[in-house]
């Protein structure tokens, strides 16, 4: 089990749900708060917000550096922002990018950290992250399993192993054919540690909704998703997050399908169960009265369902030929004191 705050995340717990803010706040900080409230309305466990420094993870030249400088906050209001979240009792997780963005996470009071599979061989933000002694989640989008192997051999020669391997494929958005889920199987298989889905599948899509069930079914214990104000609006990071509405019912689905998996553990059989065997179960029944000291043969007795369960058909070998010990009415279950 890894903890982040108080949520347990491992077997048999209720996945952990993380609504991923990402840049969907187009850099207005109002539109950031109303993201937080969007969370905390859906019940989602945690939210995440995105921080970076813009000359840390991009050169001049990007593509993306002249809209990452025009919408990145200060760090006074990423302090201001995770506190109104910890007062609407929503848990804060921190996708960091660098170095100084983990030390800003610390310094707002996260309850965890993500890495994108950015940092996967950046030893220097691991051991930043490592140091911090927040729990993490680590992405492997994109990465080998050797790439994956190197970088959990070097967090454990840090002693650390509060993390999460997240299995995600981020295009935005992720075409359905590339999604690979079956990879969080794999992950569990080979690293024996917890494993969470993020996905990027194309939010128009019906399918959208229900792709991460898939992943509930095969194992994983985070599910983290984007979110946005309004999807029409094409904002930044839309193309795979849901509306308010959306991610209401994104939510109870999750949980609802996390209740139908039940326990792979073994346990005596519930009241359900009972009452299925009850209308369900065949039993081995007489069909004509028997008298005291006959003997009980094939032809007296079928295999019937009954108003009550009695004995499994498949005993009747042991019972064959022997005298029953009373008196049977005809379509009574024949018990074994009812044999001598």
């Amino acid at each position: 089990m890894i903890k982040i705050s108080d949520f347990e995340i491992g077997e048999g717990q209720p996945p952990y749900i993380i609504a991923e803010m990402a840049c969907a706040h187009d850099g207005e900080i109002d539109k950031a708060y109303k993201l937080v409230d969007m969370a905390v309305e859906a019940n989602a466990d945690a939210v995440q917000l995105q921080i970076f420094h813009t000359d840390e993870i991009v050169v001049p030249a990007h593509h993306l550096y002249p809209l990452l400088e025009k919408i990145q906050f200060s760090p006074q209001d990423w302090v201001a922002l995770a506190e109104y979240a910890k007062e609407k009792k929503i848990h804060v997780m921190v996708c960091t990018y660098d170095v100084p963005s983990v030390a800003l996470a610390v310094k707002m009071n996260a309850d965890g950290i993500k890495l994108n599979s950015a940092d996967l061989l950046n030893f220097d933000v691991l051991k930043a992250v490592s140091d911090s002694g927040l729990p993490f989640t680590l992405g492997t989008g994109a990465s080998t399993l050797g790439e994956i192997t190197t970088a959990l051999s070097f967090l454990e020669t840090l002693d650390t192993d509060n993390v999460i391997l997240m299995h995600g494929v981020q295009n935005f958005p992720t075409a359905i054919n590339d999604l690979n889920i079956e990879r969080i199987k794999l992950l569990k298989t080979l690293f024996q540690m917890p494993v969470g889905y993020h996905d990027h599948t194309d939010a128009e899509l019906e399918f959208s909704r229900y792709v991460d069930l898939i992943a509930i079914g095969l194992g994983a214990n985070v599910i983290e998703k984007h979110i946005t104000l309004d999807r029409s609006k094409k904002g930044t990071d839309y193309q795979a997050a849901l509306e308010p509405e959306e991610f209401k019912v994104f939510i109870n689905t999750i949980h609802t399908a996390h209740t139908a998996l039940g326990s792979m553990k073994p346990s005596i059989l519930s009241e359900s169960d009972k009452k299925y065997r009850t209308f369900q179960k065949k039993s081995i029944v007489a069909i004509k009265e028997l008298k005291q000291g006959e003997s009980l043969t094939r032809d007296k007795v079928k295999f019937l369902r009954n108003l009550s369960n009695g004995i499994a058909p498949s005993e009747f070998d042991h019972m064959e030929g022997k005298q029953v010990s009373r008196d049977i009415k005809a379509h009574q279950n024949i018990e074994w004191k009812d044999i001598e």
